[in-house]
Order: structure tokens, then C-alpha cells, then sequence
């Protein structure tokens, strides 16, 4: 509210303040209430988790996360004794010998259950993918040759490119 100091004079001509107090107007009572509903509005927000957290925890299982990681570190686990970073001693019960035929089977298993721990995440898409109209044959065919020949046409200018910038540096130097 907006307070308004009116003069007025007394009897032997000093001046003094007297504040008045004019009612709020109809636009600022509008924006205090647009304020508080607006500040409401972000407190509700602020205390409410996100949607996608909120999908998460209703749709999926903590276990499909566990599985997931683990899955994903024996998948690492095999593909390291497969590259030979993670040596395996020939006296190793079981696995010693054949070493890369164990990490084969590492690599095999958790590849499929690194799948099948994510196909709940992506099984609402497939619905979504009947939706799609897709191309027909020859326009597909006519779209992957174009996209091609756009592809070998930038690389070899950025090759002319290239080979014309290091002769350019070559005189420099």
C-alpha cells in the first residue's frame, strides 16, 4: 500500500507531515494474489518429486537396477580377459586354462542380461513404433544413396582440404 504525506498547514504557519493511507487499487490487490498463488504454485513443486523419478519408482523394480549393474560389470569383467588386461593364472581351478573361452561365456551371459535387464525401459516404445509411418522400399533405397554420396562428397573435399593446407604450411615451413 502506498502511503501519501499530505501537507498541512498549522496556525502559526509550520508546516507538517500527516500521513494518509490511500486504499491498495484493484491492480495491486491483483498482483498480490497472482504473487501468493505463483509462490504456492513453486512450494507444491519444490516438495513434489519429478515425474520421471516418480515413473521410475512405480514401473521399475530395484532389482532390475541391481541386475542391470551387476550385468554391466561382469560384461566390463569379460571383456577385460577377453583383451588381456585381466590375466588369469593357468592354475586357476576351472577357468585357468581356457581362459578366453570364460570370458567368451562372461561376455555372452551378460550381454543378454544386460538386454533383458533393460527391455522393461524400452518395451513402451515398441507400441510407439507401429505408429510410425515409415518409408517405402525404393524411397528408403533412393534416401540411404543420396546420404551416402553426400558423405563421400564432403570427405573427399575435406580431403583436397587437408592436403592443401599441409603443402600451404609445408612453403611456411
Amino acid at each position: 500500500m502506498k502511503k501519501r504525506r499530505k501537507f498541512k498547514k498549522v496556525q502559526d504557519e509550520a508546516v507538517v507531515e500527516e500521513p494518509v493511507v490511500e486504499e491498495a487499487t484493484e491492480k495491486e490487490k491483483i498482483e498480490e494474489k497472482v504473487t501468493t498463488q505463483i509462490k504456492k504454485k513453486r512450494a507444491k513443486e519444490d516438495n513434489k518429486p519429478s515425474r520421471i523419478l516418480e515413473y521410475l519408482k512405480t514401473e521399475h523394480k530395484w532389482e532390475n537396477y541391481l541386475f542391470l549393474t551387476v550385468s554391466v560389470i561382469v560384461l566390463m569383467l569379460g571383456i577385460l580377459i577377453l583383451t588381456g588386461v585381466l590375466v588369469v593364472r593357468d592354475d586357476f581351478p576351472l577357468i585357468g586354462k581356457n581362459s578366453t573361452v570364460y570370458g567368451w561365456i562372461l561376455v555372452v551371459v551378460a550381454s543378454l542380461g544386460t538386454i533383458y535387464a533393460l527391455y522393461p525401459f524400452y518395451k513402451p516404445c515398441f507400441p510407439e513404433f507401429k505408429k510410425i509411418s515409415w518409408l517405402k522400399g525404393m524411397k528408403f533405397l533412393g534416401d540411404i544413396v543420396r546420404v551416402f554420396l553426400f558423405i563421400i562428397i564432403f570427405t573427399l573435399l575435406f580431403l583436397l582440404y587437408d592436403s592443401f593446407i599441409s603443402q600451404v604450411l609445408g612453403y611456411i615451413f
